[in-house]
């Protein structure tokens, strides 16, 4: 499946919540309205999902772009976001499944320690909703969940 096959079903506006987890607090879960926008560039080559939300009061944004090779299941990606990334880019590789859920994952220094990797899951969206998933994963590869966001197409 190619990233224009998707197009139809991300573009456009999108408003919801995004869940950050913070697992090591004792309450870990900060919910914030969250709006997206989805648009393609580069003739339908990539998709750009951009969008904010709020940690303890303070505006935060971020930004996925995606593309693939024509015809292929292999996908590339960059995320940024202003609340994890510290002005770095994460390079993401991943999948596009025949039923349309992209897979991508990436990895992130932290300092005198292992990189972490770091998973996003972007199930096929219906008509009218859209989640994003979020993992961390530790350098043994144990997985925990870093955070969702679930949209509602405006």
């Amino acid at each position: 499946m190619e990233i224009m096959d998707l197009s139809s079903k991300f573009i456009g506006q999108w408003e919801g919540t995004y869940r950050l987890i913070l697992s090591w607090l004792p309450d870990p879960d900060f919910i914030s309205v969250s709006n997206m926008t989805v648009k393609s560039i580069a003739d339908d080559k990539f998709l750009v999902l951009s969008y904010d939300w709020q940690h303890e009061g303070v505006s935060q944004d971020g930004l996925i772009l995606i593309g693939n090779i024509s015809k292929q299941a292999g996908i590339t990606a960059s995320w940024v976001d202003s609340w994890g990334m510290s002005g770095k880019i994460m390079n993401c590789y991943g999948t596009i499944s025949e039923q349309g859920n992209i897979a991508l994952t990436g990895s992130y220094e932290v300092p005198d320690n292992p990189d972490w990797g770091w998973r996003i899951e972007i199930p096929y969206p219906t008509d009218n909703a859209l989640q994003i998933v979020m993992y961390n994963i530790s350098p043994e590869g144990e997985e925990s969940l870093a955070g969702d966001a679930n949209y509602t197409r405006i």
